[in-house]
């Protein structure tokens, strides 16, 4: 599920992804009951993640050396400890709080509608 501003996009809504703007943070996603929906920032940069993370192999996105190595050794196992003591949201935090931001790209999370 893609959650962006206001909206809610299914799996089975999706019919394709274009990733030709992910250098400048942007993508399009088609889908069957909304059209195109133009997602920004964090938000398209997690949805790429989760849907296709080999659409940014060889990207001119630049993150700061070793960026990932903080999340992945510090933001991952102290995730899995919060749950443990079912700290969810706080483990949350902490594994986004670690995510490497492009360097040069300031990124803002989408506001949540509710």
């Amino acid at each position: 599920m893609i959650i962006t501003p206001g909206l809610l996009i299914f799996n089975e809504d999706i019919l394709a992804i274009d990733t030709s703007d992910i250098e400048n943070l942007r993508i399009v996603v088609h889908t069957t009951s909304h059209g195109e929906v133009i997602v920004e920032g964090l938000q398209a940069l997690e949805t790429i993640m989760e849907y296709k993370p080999s659409a940014l192999e060889n990207r001119r996105l630049k993150w700061a050396r070793h960026a990932w190595s903080i999340h992945n050794l510090v933001g991952h196992p102290v995730m899995q400890i919060l749950a443990w003591l079912r700290l969810y949201k706080l483990a949350i935090r902490v594994h986004d709080a670690t995510v490497p931001r492009p360097v040069g790209k300031k990124l803002t999370k989408p506001s949540r509608a509710g």
